[in-house]
């Protein structure tokens, strides 16, 4: 069924794009921002959606410079107050501030406008408690897991399909879980996991010296919280010092306040209307979500829309990028059209 419905979207996303039925979508719905949501930038396999291989960066910017859309999430928000009626920018940003962001100073992309927002605890430290929770399933000393008590069963993960299942199945598990509770969980999954190395073994975060290379090289760096915590978890306090404590740590080591913050994982159960007072309270220009949508000029500026990307998201069936796809689903119109039909 996944298959199927797969060239289901690809086959509507070829008759909107080539029929001229997505341009149409986009000048009647009037001035709009996409903003691209990326992670991270490597061509190894990822047990989420949040890699992007540097080619698949590269097509989707030389599409954008083609048309003449890609802009700084600055000029965007700008253009969608007093730029043409009729034009749908693009700008990208990328969360957490993994070493492979450099990958932005490379080849084709290399002076392509991006904001990277970044969660300033784990600058120089450990990976975000994904990437810890992955790396310590690869470098296991145990291959069960049991996970009974918790109701999700036993995996062996000497099974590349139980690894899959396992990785796919406990991040969801454990996002809806009291902050606490969360702390507690990934540290018990750890043990049973014995991972035989340290999780910074092999460096995934930036240094702070490599965030500063990228802000001399005119990457807008943002704000991410510092611990990556889900803000919704967290009491009042400890919210504020997350968001606080992070816009010090940019300030400090670049000199200047960030302007613009996005909220950990961004769905609409992350974070609150307590969550916003306190990010406007610190100064931001901006904040943004991970809720999927084109910003609009009436969209406010702490509850920006973005679209998540990854390498597998824009490719047809046959595995090749489709610029139908990307310029269909960014629309918004395959999102309207899924909406509509299961409703």
């Amino acid at each position: 069924m996944t298959r199927v419905n797969g060239w289901i979207r690809y086959l509507c996303a070829l008759a909107f794009h080539y029929s001229g039925l997505d341009a149409f979508y986009r000048l009647a719905s009037g001035r709009g921002l996409v903003v691209l949501m990326l992670h991270r930038l490597r061509d190894e396999h990822d047990y989420y959606p949040l890699s992007t291989r540097i080619d698949t960066l590269s097509r989707l910017v030389q599409w954008l410079r083609q048309d003449d859309v890609l802009v700084s999430l600055d000029e965007g928000l700008a253009r969608l107050q007093r730029g043409p009626r009729r034009v749908v920018n693009y700008a990208i940003t990328l969360d957490d501030g993994y070493l492979d962001n450099l990958r932005l100073l490379d080849g084709e992309v290399l002076g392509t406008p991006a904001t990277v927002y970044v969660a300033t605890g784990h600058i120089g430290g450990e990976p975000i408690w994904a990437y810890r929770l992955s790396r310590a399933v690869e470098t296991r000393s145990r291959d069960l897991l049991d996970l009974g008590s918790h109701g999700l069963g036993r995996f062996d993960l000497s099974r590349p399909a139980e690894r899959e299942r396992a990785l796919q199945l406990l991040p969801p598990w454990l996002k809806q879980l009291s902050h606490d509770e969360f702390e507690a969980r990934l540290g018990e999954l750890l043990q049973q996991l014995r991972p035989s190395e340290p999780v910074d073994a092999r460096r995934d975060m930036m240094d702070w010296s490599d965030v500063r290379t990228l802000d001399e090289k005119g990457i807008d760096i943002g704000g991410h919280t510092c611990s990556h915590v889900l803000l919704s978890r967290v009491d009042d306090a400890t919210a504020r010092m997350e968001i606080e404590e992070c816009t010090r740590d940019i300030e400090r080591e670049l000199g200047r306040r960030p302007r613009h913050f996005a909220y950990p994982n961004g769905t609409s159960q992350d974070f609150g209307e307590r969550d916003v007072d306190l990010v406007k309270r610190s100064g931001y220009a901006t904040a943004a979500t991970s809720i999927e949508g084109v910003n609009r000029p009436g969209t406010s500026h702490y509850l920006l829309l973005r679209h998540n990307v990854h390498d597998t998201r824009y490719r047809a069936p046959d595995g090749t990028l489709s610029r139908a796809l990307f310029f269909s689903e960014t629309s918004g119109l395959l999102g309207m059209l899924r909406t509509r039909l299961s409703a």
